[in-house]
């Protein structure tokens, strides 16, 4: 299964979606989409990407947006001083899963310990 798939399978999960909800207004941009020799991309999707601080990252990319639209945090997890910065895409290893808990702590500061439980456990239960 594509990564952008798991993605959407982890949101979409009963047990997860409503936490999501709760918390985030979720969009949708797809970008390097075909079918058919038909593109699937959303106009315009790939310059939102950007400006989202995703240009030229791999896919899935990600971003928590205030209620202006300004980036809180993106799945761009730093690097170590030697190491290029690391787009953690879909979160399935350990450390892609504890930047992805970070992101949310600096996204939705007020989600409860439990919430954010439910959502680190789903997702360790799934690293291979």
């Amino acid at each position: 299964m594509r990564y952008c798939k798991k993605l959407d399978k982890f949101i979409e999960t009963p047990e997860i979606k409503p936490i999501i909800d709760k918390y985030f207004v979720m969009a949708r941009l797809d970008v390097h989409e075909s079918e058919d020799k038909h593109s699937l991309n959303n106009p315009g999707g790939e310059e939102v990407k950007g400006q989202v601080g995703g240009k030229g990252m791999a896919l899935p990319f990600f971003a928590f947006l205030n209620e202006k639209g300004e980036t809180i945090v993106n799945s761009i997890r730093p690097g170590d001083a030697q190491a290029k910065e690391d787009n953690i895409g879909y979160p399935g290893q350990p450390f892609r899963v504890d930047w992805f808990l970070i992101m949310l702590k600096k996204a939705a500061p007020g989600m409860s310990p439990d919430e954010t439980h439910v959502l680190e456990n789903w997702l360790r239960a799934q690293e291979k």
